[in-house]
């Protein structure tokens, strides 16, 4: 029609029935697609959304001028590109392959030199249970411990972790492990430690390691 002359009167009128359409249109699809919204309403000269409340093709305003040239809002696809897209996408989805587990390439992550087995061998680990606890008067990290360790008699062993376990009676009764043969030290000049309780840290939290309440005290651990 914009070819012949003839058509020029049509041509305005399906154009100025197009922008009234396509401001329905922005007006209706802005509660979800508030951005295309807007930028059809641009082009089309219009300031911002109004109300929904009869929302009418006549009411396409006076004196509005339409965009010359607009930027599309839906610019087409290229359809291998898109394909290829997805493709990507649905590669980079796919769970890793996992590689065969070989004990030999294994790369051990140490925190200590390693050790023989025999430097282990000297170690003695046992099953101690929590007889009682309680803080160590003027310290603010010690655990003071009575344990039954299957010595015959009751072992203590002073652990700095109170800041771990503010409620420290919630240990009594528990099953701990302990490095049994720990040479004896003094600790704030008058509290022995016979021996040392085994603990896990990782990112800033500790807990003591348990062992099953059915393991008899004095148990050894190897």
């Amino acid at each position: 029609m914009a070819k012949d002359e003839a058509h020029r009167d049509q041509l305005a009128s399906v154009m100025s029935h197009l922008a009234a359409s396509l401001r329905v249109v922005a007006h209706l699809i802005e509660p979800f697609m508030m951005e295309t919204s807007r930028a059809v309403l641009t082009q089309l000269g219009l300031a911002e959304v109004s109300s929904l409340e009869n929302l009418s093709l006549a009411d396409f305003p006076a004196g509005v001028t339409v965009v010359a040239k607009g930027t599309p809002i839906f610019p087409r696809l290229d359809m291998e590109e898109e394909i290829a897209y997805i493709k990507e996408q649905m590669e980079g989805n796919k769970p890793a392959v996992a590689k065969e587990w070989n004990p030999d390439e294994v790369e051990l992550k140490l925190n200590k030199e390693e050790i023989k087995f025999e430097d282990f061998d000297k170690v003695e680990i046992r099953v101690a249970e929590v007889k009682e606890v309680s803080k160590v008067e003027g310290s603010d990290k010690l655990l003071q411990f009575r344990l039954d360790a299957g010595d015959g008699e009751d072992r203590q062993i002073l652990s700095g972790i109170a800041k771990y376990y503010p409620n420290e009676q919630e240990l009594v009764g528990k099953k701990v492990q302990i490095v049994a043969n720990l040479k004896p030290r003094k600790m704030m000049k008058k509290y022995v430690s016979q021996g040392m309780i085994l603990s896990a840290e990782h990112d800033g939290k500790l807990t003591l390691l348990t062992v099953d309440p059915s393991v008899p005290n004095g148990s050894v651990i190897g």
